[in-house]
């Protein structure tokens, strides 16, 4: 159930109130880095995101298919650094594990 308060969507769950920031690190692909200290914005967990992708598309750190999708699609849905996220995701089509740092 969605209520708007002040300006701001809310979800209710139970007895708690639910920020769109809190559903959004909800959906947050596992594994992804979240820090709490650091990142208090749907902004900033976007940005992880494309940072992850973009680690990927420098070989620096290898990332399956499918989770780079859900960063992509992740950055997609909630419309931070989409293009970005995009450019990254086709740059890194070609990249293979052996190709990566980490591996």
């Amino acid at each position: 159930m969605l209520i708007h308060r002040r300006g701001a969507a809310r979800r209710i769950l139970g007895n708690k109130m639910l920020t769109k920031f809190d559903v959004a690190l909800k959906k947050l692909p596992a594994g992804t880095g979240f820090d709490s200290f650091a990142h208090k914005t749907v902004e900033d967990l976007c940005w992880i995101c494309l940072h992850e992708l973009d680690m990927h598309a420098e070989a620096e750190n290898f990332a399956p298919m499918a989770l780079r999708r859900q960063y992509l699609a992740f950055c997609k849905r909630y419309g931070f650094y989409a293009r970005e996220a995009d450019e990254a995701f086709q740059g890194g089509l070609t990249v293979r594990k052996s190709d990566c740092y980490d591996y």
